[in-house]
């Protein structure tokens, strides 16, 4: 992975066009290539509660990541993304609906939630999204319930 791309996440006032750009890089990354404390930056930058939607957005996709890395870590994160903020969570799935299959997974084998009918409706009553996204957020639940009642 090239050093600059990682030297965004050194300098405090990076743009949001770079922090994407570094998220596309490490889902094509050799993970093979990037040391302990590089790592250890990229998961606390990925875990920040200051994450824009579209940083969220693209983080969604490094569960699937190229090279088949880290996959319990990055479970992990996105699981916290929605404990953390259920409304930006779905912000973000809605940028980036292909993942959603994936994050259904990683709900189910991290026992998330039980009950996807009253967590849809949670979200849905609290009138904080589009109906876009409230529609990303009901087919997200529905792929829940077809999946962990197979």
């Amino acid at each position: 992975m090239d050093k600059n791309i990682l030297g965004i996440l050194n300098r405090a006032n990076s743009s949001l066009e770079e922090r994407l750009t570094l998220l596309e890089e490490l889902y094509w990354a050799n993970w093979e290539e990037i040391g302990g404390e590089d790592l250890e930056k990229i998961f606390k930058y990925l875990s920040s509660k200051d994450l824009e939607i579209e940083e969220m957005a693209k983080a969604l996709s490094l569960y699937n990541n190229v090279a088949g890395a880290y996959t319990h870590e990055f479970a992990r994160i996105i699981a916290n993304y929605y404990i953390k903020d259920k409304i930006k969570f779905f912000k973000a799935l809605n940028l980036n609906r292909d993942e959603a299959i994936n994050l259904v997974y990683i709900f189910k084998m991290l026992k998330i939630f039980e009950d996807g009918d009253r967590e849809y409706e949670e979200i849905k009553v609290s009138n904080k999204l589009t109906a876009e996204e409230l529609n990303t957020a009901s087919m997200f639940f529905n792929m829940f319930r077809t999946i962990c009642h197979t």
